[in-house]
C-alpha cells in the first residue's frame, strides 16, 4: 500500500491515537490548571471498535507503517489491555508497528502484556531523577512507579527504550547532566524536549530552554556524536565511548516541519494535521465512522483530500502562546 502525501510532498505514514484525555498525573507543562478544561465524556470517546476500524483505514488502505497510542494517559483507559490484543491481530494482517507513550505510573503490572500483545516500543515520560521535584513537577508521588517501569520495561525485552524529558529553565534544568549519566549508566535513549507553549500551561520564554543550551550542557561531560535517524522529529547522537542516546526535539527553537510525516487523533475521534492546529481545523472522524452511507474507502479519500490542508509548518513562538483551547491533554500530546 502507497503512503499519502500533503501539497509539500511530505509523505505521512506515523499515526497517532489518543486513547483519553485524562490522565493520574497533573504536570506544569501540560495541565497546570483544571479550570477551563472540559474533558471528553466517557460515552464520547472513541469506542475501541471504532478505533479498529481507524486502523485498518489508516495501515490498510492509507500506508501507515506506525501507530502509537498516546493520552492523556492511555493506561487509565478501561480495559485497554483488550484493546491492544484485538490491534495484534490487525498487525498480522497490515505491516505495520505499535508503541504507546505512557507517564510509567500504570505501567508495572502490564509491561509483559504489552509485549505478549505485540507494542514495539514504549516512551516513558520522566521530567526529573530527584524525588521531590518529579513531585513538584507532576504533582503527584509516582516517581518510584515510573522509576521500576523502566528498569521492568528493560527486563521485558524493551531495548529501544526511549525516556521523554521537558526541561525547563530553573525548574529541572539543573538535571540535564544527571539524565545524560542516567543514559550512560543504564544505556537508554532520553529525549530532551523543548518546552511547549500550550493554552493555560503558562508558557513563557524565560522558562524555555533550547537544544542547543541542553546539547551545550552535555557536551561539557561527553563527547555527542550525530546519529542517523530513522524518524523525523529527534536530533540523535550517539555518546563517544559510551552505552546511551541523546536525543533533542526542538519543535520551537528548530522545527522539524519541513519533514513531519504524523497525523493526530484525539480522544473523541478528531484528526488533527499538527500538534498545533486550531479545534477549528479538526476532521470529525467519529461522525464519519457512525455514518452508514460511507465506507472506508470514502473515509480514505476524505482523509487524502484533509491533509491537502496541512500548512508548511506550525506558526511562530508569539503566534502560538495566543491559541485558544489547545491543551496538550486533549490533543494527544
Amino acid at each position: 500500500m502507497k503512503s499519502i502525501a500533503d501539497k509539500y510532498g511530505r509523505v505521512h505514514d506515523y499515526l497517532r491515537i489518543s486513547l483519553t484525555d485524562r490522565c493520574n498525573l497533573n504536570c506544569v507543562y501540560c495541565y497546570p490548571s483544571f479550570a477551563g478544561i472540559k474533558l471528553t465524556d466517557k460515552s464520547d470517546l472513541l469506542s475501541f471498535e471504532e478505533i479498529l476500524r481507524l486502523v485498518k483505514i489508516f495501515a490498510g488502505k492509507l500506508g501507515f507503517k506506525k501507530i502509537r497510542f498516546t493520552g492523556g494517559e492511555p493506561l487509565v483507559r478501561k480495559n485497554v489491555m483488550d484493546l491492544f490484543s484485538m490491534i495484534k491481530n490487525l498487525k498480522q494482517l497490515y505491516s505495520f508497528k505499535t508503541a504507546i507513550t505512557t507517564n510509567g505510573t500504570l505501567l508495572n503490572d502490564k509491561i509483559y502484556d504489552l509485549k505478549k500483545y505485540g507494542i514495539d516500543k514504549i516512551n516513558i515520560s520522566l521530567d526529573s531523577l530527584k524525588e521531590d521535584n518529579f513531585k513538584s513537577i507532576t504533582g503527584r508521588d509516582n516517581f518510584y512507579d515510573v522509576i521500576s517501569a523502566i528498569f521492568n520495561a528493560k527486563k521485558a525485552g524493551y531495548d529501544n527504550l526511549k525516556i521523554n524529558c521537558v526541561v525547563m529553565k530553573g525548574i529541572n534544568d539543573c538535571e540535564i547532566l544527571d539524565f545524560a549519566d542516567f543514559a550512560v549508566k543504564e544505556n537508554l535513549n532520553i529525549r530532551f524536549i523543548e518546552y511547549m507553549p500550550f493554552s493555560n500551561n503558562g508558557w513563557n520564554d524565560k522558562e524555555f530552554f533550547s537544544y542547543k543550551e541542553i546539547f551545550n550542557k552535555i557536551s561539557e561531560k561527553y563527547e555527542l556524536i550525530p546519529a542517523f535517524s530513522n524518524g523525523s522529529v529527534s536530533k540523535d547522537f550517539k555518546i563517544k565511548n559510551n552505552n546511551g542516546v541523546i536525543s533533542f526535539i526542538s519543535s520551537i527553537s528548530d522545527n522539524f516541519c519541513s519533514t513531519c510525516s504524523r497525523l493526530r487523533i484525539t480522544a473523541k475521534g478528531n484528526l488533527r494535521l499538527c500538534l498545533f492546529s486550531p479545534q477549528s481545523n479538526e476532521l470529525n472522524l467519529q461522525s464519519l465512522l457512525n455514518n452508514s452511507s460511507i465506507s472506508d474507502s470514502d473515509i480514505a479519500d476524505i482523509i487524502k483530500d484533509y491533509l491537502l490542508l496541512k500548512p508548511k509548518e506550525h506558526p511562530v513562538t508569539e503566534e502560538l502562546v495566543k491559541l485558544d483551547l489547545n491543551y496538550m491533554l486533549t490533543n494527544g500530546g
